[in-house]
């Protein structure tokens, strides 16, 4: 492909690319979408080469005074888009942009214009960074910065080839012509995306080594919250199944201290109820404690004497990733030892919920260390337990009018003798003898428990909840619904699990004296297994990768950084630990002389170090800079290439350049044999070298003969000699 449409491909494929960042960013209303993409198609095929695009184009001309007006309508259409239509800065802001692009596709005819759609689409992928935070933006990236080395590179080397025939006669120009290449080599092609990788190892350089600022002006929230049921002060019952069959993910849980923890489950706890008044649940009581800050983003959330033993419990961490919800409840498995994350304070509720002062903006990680109680030895075989006062005046109650729901309870554990039997059977019924349905829909009905214990026999996990609780609490039992999500569905690519709306779930907590609050269900498994397909199991690594995008770049914060230096610092630490032992293996005065050099460097202040490592520096850019010229020789005449024309002309210009240090200035009209005869009569000494490499100069330039490595060898040595010249004259 000529360069000339290369350059113009891959210029428009540069502001197509920066174009579908803010497209994927959702920044692009339908009525802006559609002329812009026809227009982007428009410049693709006249950029493509496609014939009768280029003619119809061709016969179109933009004159200043029209694109003046579409500037102006492009001001008048972000006025009305401020004012009325999106009503705030940024959308307006972005909705201009996008005008812009478009406006400035239809007018690329100077260069000036390109470097405009260059700074536009610059504009457009930061924009589209700061709007986003998904894990697609990496392929737009790269697909960029891999458009943006190309587009560079083939502007200056069009530049180059079009200001070339303009130094030299009519007559010469197919000779000019050989001086650059006129198409995209192999080697161009592999030096360019080389390249590109190399702008890629340096944009992650800058990404992880830069330091961390909070979110700027431009940060955009996840969106519009995810709306969620069963974690307010009320829960009508018959209202989760609205979300069971919903299956936008919630959060995803990373176990990382439980590599033997079973995988098929895991209860992550939201809020518990303990008042049931025949139709809905909700709190006796309402206040909420400050959790007490520990550590720095650690909170301590079991009160003291509020939890078992840690020799009847098992440890549980979760490393949680939290999607926008409408609610300010953090999730965890029962029962919250430790909370860590960026918060300023987290509260707890008298039942052990955990909740924030609002609702998040945007998708939180946070940590949960978890005590999961378990049950007593001593209590399975008791025959009467002993409940406290508090205990029995908060989760015995039961509505009035449960007289039947009691004598179903009752009838169902008779056989039991032991209050943990009494559970048992009762959870045993509701599995053996209800049906599961998203479809029984009770939550209109006047007595929806009733409904669903003697008339249909069927409903969902609320239904279940709340039978349990009644029947357990008409027997003496104390026991209270929770609700929250049932994790089912395990990422084996992430080592997560991934916790959708349609996992939300109730169940019950029922309370033994000396073991706590005990997880039971009564509700029949459900759960759909996952679907062990290909194309699943594809979807399952596409997730996996997501989370690891959001770890590693969306969450790259300070405190990752610090993490990274230590790591290197402890790295680093124990390889000299290492290096130092085995040099001391080898030589002791080896040794000797290092544990010196060591104490000497323990010993210098970060002042003085600095002085030395600033001197190191200057002095190595003064000594590169005295021999620029002698590396800038040898590079022109030992460094491959497939030009020789190419190291002719830097040798002339360097020569240019060192004459110009003497005195002697070339004038911008003359020719270079009479600039060589000026120097013959403004500085003799000179003329000979001058004469030679001009004459090597004309015939790199404008003969077709190439020139040989030896020519080029002559020409930088009278360079190098008169340089010498030139050092010796001052």
């Amino acid at each position: 492909m000529p360069f000339d449409q290369a350059f113009a491909l891959s210029s428009v494929l540069l502001a197509a690319t920066a174009l579908s960042g803010l497209v994927l960013a959702q920044s692009v209303p339908l009525w802006l979408a559609l002329p812009i993409a026809i227009i982007l198609t428009v410049s693709l095929l006249h950029a493509g080469g496609v014939l009768f695009v280029r003619r119809a184009m061709g016969k179109v001309t933009v004159s200043p005074t029209l694109w003046n007006v579409l500037l102006i309508g492009a001001f008048v259409i972000l006025l009305i888009d401020l004012t009325v239509v999106s009503r705030d800065l940024l959308p307006a802001g972005i909705h201009f942009l996008i005008m812009l692009l478009g406006i400035k596709l239809l007018t690329l005819q100077q260069r000036r214009d390109y470097r405009h759609l260059y700074a536009i689409s610059l504009m457009a992928i930061l924009a589209s960074a700061a709007l986003t935070t998904d894990a697609w933006y990496v392929p737009i990236f790269l697909l960029y910065l891999l458009a943006a080395v190309w587009t560079l590179l083939l502007y200056h080397l069009t530049q180059e080839t079009a200001e070339t025939p303009a130094v030299v006669t009519p007559t010469s120009t197919a000779a000019c012509q050989t001086t650059f290449p006129s198409r995209i080599t192999h080697r161009f092609f592999w030096l360019t995306n080389g390249t590109a990788i190399l702008a890629v190892a340096l944009t992650l350089a800058i990404f992880f080594l830069i330091p961390r600022i909070g979110a700027g002006v431009l940060q955009k929230t996840s969106g519009e919250a995810l709306r969620t049921t069963g974690f307010s002060d009320r829960v009508d019952l018959g209202t989760i199944g609205s979300v069971k069959q919903d299956p936008q993910i919630v959060m995803r849980v990373e176990l990382p201290d439980q590599p033997a923890v079973e995988k098929d489950r895991l209860y992550l706890r939201g809020l518990a109820y303990d008042q049931y008044n025949g139709r809905s649940w909700s709190h006796s009581e309402t206040r909420r404690r400050s959790l007490r800050l520990v550590a720095d983003g650690i909170f301590l959330a079991r009160p003291a004497g509020s939890r078992p033993s840690d020799s009847l419990s098992g440890t549980i961490r979760q490393d949680i990733l939290l999607e926008t919800l409408d609610t300010a409840v953090l999730f965890a498995a029962p029962f919250a030892e430790l909370v860590s994350g960026e918060f300023l304070t987290v509260q707890a509720d008298a039942m052990g919920g955990l909740h924030l002062p609002f609702p998040p903006s945007s998708r939180i990680r946070y940590s949960v260390t978890s005590q999961v109680p378990q049950l007593v030895a001593d209590e399975r075989t008791a025959s009467i337990l002993a409940y406290p006062d508090s205990i029995r005046s908060h989760y015995l109650q039961v509505p009035m009018g449960s007289q039947q729901v009691a004598d179903l309870a009752n009838r169902v554990s008779q056989q039991a003798t032991t209050p943990f039997g009494r559970t048992l059977a009762i959870q045993q019924h509701l599995l053996n003898n209800y049906r599961y349905s998203l479809e029984a829909d009770t939550a209109t009905l006047s007595h929806p428990l009733e409904e669903f214990l003697f008339t249909r026999k069927t409903g969902y996990c609320e239904h279940y909840a709340t039978a349990m609780v009644v029947m357990l609490r008409t027997v003496g039992i104390p026991a209270r619904l929770v609700t929250g999500f049932l994790a089912t569905e395990w990422n084996e690519y992430g080592g997560y699990f991934t916790v959708r709306q349609r996992d939300a779930h109730a169940w019950v907590e029922v309370y033994f004296p000396h073991s706590g609050w005990i997880t039971m269900d009564p509700t029949p498994s459900v759960s759909a297994a996952v679907a062990t397909s290909r194309w699943e199991s594809i979807h399952r690594l596409g997730e996996s990768l997501r989370l690891q995008w959001d770890r590693l770049f969306v969450r790259y914060s300070v405190k990752d950084q610090l993490a990274v230096v230590h790591g290197v610092r402890e790295g680093s630490d124990a390889l000299r630990e290492r290096v130092s032992r085995w040099v001391s293996s080898l030589s002791a005065p080896i040794s000797q002389v290092l544990s010196r050099l060591t104490r000497m460097a323990r010993t210098f202040q970060p002042g003085t170090l600095g002085l030395v490592t600033g001197v190191t520096v200057v002095g190595l850019a003064l000594l590169l800079l005295m021999l620029r010229d002698r590396i800038g020789l040898w590079a022109a005449t030992h460094l491959p290439t497939a030009h020789p024309q190419l190291a002719i002309v830097q040798l002339y210009t360097r020569m240019l350049r060192t004459v110009e240090r003497h005195g002697v200035n070339k004038p911008p009209a003359a020719t270079a044999s009479e600039f060589t005869r000026l120097v013959e009569q403004e500085w003799k000494a000179a003329g000979p070298m001058v004469a030679d490499v001009t004459a090597l100069y004309h015939q790199g330039r404008f003969s077709r003969t190439p020139l040989t490595p030896s020519e080029l060898s002559r020409a930088a040595e009278q360079v190098g000699r008169l340089q010498s010249l030139t050092h010796a004259a001052r």
